[in-house]
């Protein structure tokens, strides 16, 4: 229970430790430390006679290594909290409802596997510190052997990263994050990323990289092993929680075996690609002569702008997940607007300026930043209108006419608008003459009719607006912004950002010093090739695949859930469902996932599909409890989630998760259960 210390450790080490995820169980009676009223109980009331119940837990998996070292804590000692310590664990069983609450727990904890946080209390007078614990997850054992079994801490790579990017970067060694795995454990034995299994053979072949506590360095790449995930994985799996599980020793040996009969080396995956790689361009008909010209006309590739566009956000402190910014970048590229939604303080506004500061662009020039107003009811607000009297359009103030003709005139350069807080006005009103002409070919935008009486003639034949306009908006979901209309949504992708744990702000903010593109390089080991270059259009519209094949792009597993989640849709609701403008604007996304240098994602397939899925779909279902609930499913507080008809269709295919769109049903069920309606 105690760590006896001539001095506290760093608040550094601390913190390490109680970031690490550790699994046990309730200790066996016996000799424990004497805090209980019943002597040597797992479970049992202060001694003292307060009315709180101490209990103790045994550690089956690897502790940290810094409790080890430097607090000589032994794998025999236990640790110890009390009942007022755990609160939020324990009101979400019922605990503080039951008159006996030694029994309850006793018997709650019975045949359980336990996942818990380590937490360090120091004891200033006695120099000594207590190991007591913050409980997350329980789970039932599936077997009396799993008692006394030992586990592994595995981390488990986001469903966002691609398998030939982790390897890349193994083998490039660049760092790789493993966000909940620290270097207070020892390295990890195993990864999974993407439907395989990595080996780590020993410490010599991943390294702690001290830029950050979560990063590590691959120094012998050739000695990763990979085998594609076992069928009975899942199963095998226990205690997921967010990027971390667990397995028994047994299945910890399992693996070692199958690596040993069928594992191969990443190093001759990578070859293996290569040679794959020169065939294909071997037999592709375009000619050298042609790729040189492309290659030259593109001053900035797309694998270096997301670098810069990383590098821009932690220079200025801003908190956005790699995948939030792949997505929103990739939603600019393929749909016509792009909507940035989410809680107050989020940075969606942010995130807008910095992708513009990324393209080099101004405001004044070519950037445009339009504050939406709750008095915006018709398309004047924002164009202007004609006076027929006069004959003279008299711009509205916000500039948008002055700013969409300039753009149109200089079609090599990239212009953006960003539309601040637009649901604050109703979109549908002064947003109709956008709408309207969003999904034509030929984008072009009437402001009167062409036989008026206008004395500036170039506004005559309207406004073309060309591929060279990003058009992006910023919006609130609360009591006192409007509902998007299904046309609406049916036009943009809207991304909910989801917001970073403070304590993984912290980390990021503490461990980061980041000033300029060598600070960056140097970080991360990938340097940003010419910084200081604006994106022009051809170079913008050269990173976009428009093959034409929309539908033909999609896999025949994802065109099955379509048809499926629209089927599923219209049954409650004939008006809405999945069209096939969405199906295809899908397809063109999943296409126009970006690529570095080497042709690797920075996105997964998957969780590409399942943003889409989010964006795309789910965003168009809201209504009251009774008409929509067995389509988004149930939710309440001892059960906790239930599926529905959507999320049966999501899980059912293989290997198929879609966990954001689950977990965006799930906060569409709660408030179904709070609210009785969801918007």
């Amino acid at each position: 229970m105690n760590g006896i210390v001539d001095k506290e450790i760093s608040r550094e080490d601390r913190q390490k430790i109680e970031e690490c995820y550790i699994l046990g169980r309730l200790a066996d009676d016996g000799l424990l430390p004497r805090l209980g009223a019943e002597l040597e109980k797992a479970v049992a009331y202060h001694k003292d006679g307060e009315d709180r119940v101490v209990f103790y837990l045994t550690a089956l998996s690897r502790e940290p290594e810094l409790l080890r070292r430097l607090l000589g804590k032994d794998n025999d000692d236990v640790y110890i909290s009390f009942d007022n310590k755990n609160k939020r664990y324990l009101e979400r069983v019922g605990y503080f409802n039951n008159e006996n609450r030694v029994e309850f727990l006793r018997e709650h904890f019975k045949g359980k596997l336990i996942l818990f946080k380590p937490v360090l209390n120091y004891e200033m007078k006695k120099e000594r510190y207590h190991y007591n614990f913050e409980i997350l997850l329980v789970e039932k054992m599936e077997s009396e052997d799993e008692n006394y079994q030992d586990f592994l801490p595995v981390p488990v790579l986001s469903n966002s990263v691609p398998s030939t990017r982790f390897e890349r970067k193994l083998l490039d060694e660049k760092p790789i994050e493993l966000s909940c795995y620290n270097h207070a454990l020892d390295v990890p034995e195993f990864i999974i990323c993407d439907g395989y299994i990595y080996q780590i053979p020993d410490e010599s072949v991943l390294e702690k990289y001290v830029v950050n506590s979560n990063m590590y360095i691959c120094r012998k790449p050739e000695q990763v092993m990979r085998i594609e995930i076992p069928e009975d994985y899942e199963r095998n799996m226990r205690m997921v929680h967010k990027e971390i599980a667990f397995i028994s020793n047994d299945i910890r040996l399992s693996w070692i075996d199958l690596i040993n009969d069928e594992g191969v080396s990443i190093q001759e995956t990578e070859e293996m690609k290569k040679v794959e790689s020169k065939e294909k361009i071997a037999g592709n008909a375009v000619t050298s002569e042609s790729l040189v010209g492309e290659v030259l006309a593109e001053t900035v590739t797309e694998g270096d702008f997301i670098l810069r566009l990383d590098y821009l956000a932690r220079k200025k402190k801003l908190r956005y997940s790699l995948e939030n910014l792949y997505n929103f970048h990739t939603s600019l590229k393929t749909s016509n607007f792009t909507i940035l939604g989410g809680m107050s303080g989020t940075g969606k506004t942010q995130l807008a300026m910095l992708y513009a500061e990324a393209m080099k662009m101004k405001e004044g020039d070519n950037l445009l930043f339009i504050p939406v107003k709750p008095s915006y009811t018709e398309p004047s607000d924002l164009l202007g209108f004609l006076n027929p009297q006069t004959g003279v359009y008299t711009e509205s103030d916000v500039g948008l006419v002055s700013f969409m003709y300039e753009a149109s005139k200089k079609p090599e350069k990239m212009y953006m608008i960003v539309f601040d807080e637009m649901n604050l006005g109703q979109v549908e009103y002064y947003f109709s003459d956008f709408l309207s002409i969003l999904e034509l070919e030929n984008k072009r935008l009437r402001l009167f009719n062409k036989s008026a009486m206008c004395v500036q003639e170039h506004l005559r034949d309207g406004i073309l607006i060309k591929d060279n306009i990003l058009f992006v908006g910023t919006a609130n979901f609360d009591e006192t912004t409007r509902d998007f209309s299904n046309r609406m949504l049916d036009r943009s992708n809207v991304i909910i950002l989801e917001k970073m744990t403070f304590g993984d702000a912290y980390k990021h903010e503490t461990n980061e010093n980041i000033e300029n593109p060598n600070d960056y390089a140097n970080q991360e080991k990938n340097e940003i090739k010419n910084p200081d270059t604006e994106i022009t259009a051809n170079n913008y519209n050269g990173w976009i695949v428009n093959n034409g094949r929309r539908l033909a792009s999609l896999e025949e597993q994802e065109l099955s859930i379509l048809d499926k989640l629209h089927e599923e849709i219209s049954n409650f609701d004939s008006q809405t469902g999945v069209s096939f403008r969405i199906a295809e604007q899908i397809g063109h996304y999943l296409d126009n996932i970006p690529k570095d240098e080497n042709g690797v994602p920075f996105l997964s397939r998957g969780t590409a599909f399942d943003n889409q899925i989010k964006q795309r779909i789910l965003s168009k279902i809201r209504g009251h409890k009774e008409q929509i609930e067995k389509l988004v499913g149930r939710y309440d507080e001892e059960n906790g989630y239930s599926d529905g008809r959507i999320s049966i269709v999501l899980t059912s295919g293989e290997r198929q998760h879609c966990e954001k769109s689950i977990a965006y049903l799930e906060q569409k069920a709660k408030e179904l259960m709070r609210n009785g309606y969801t918007l």
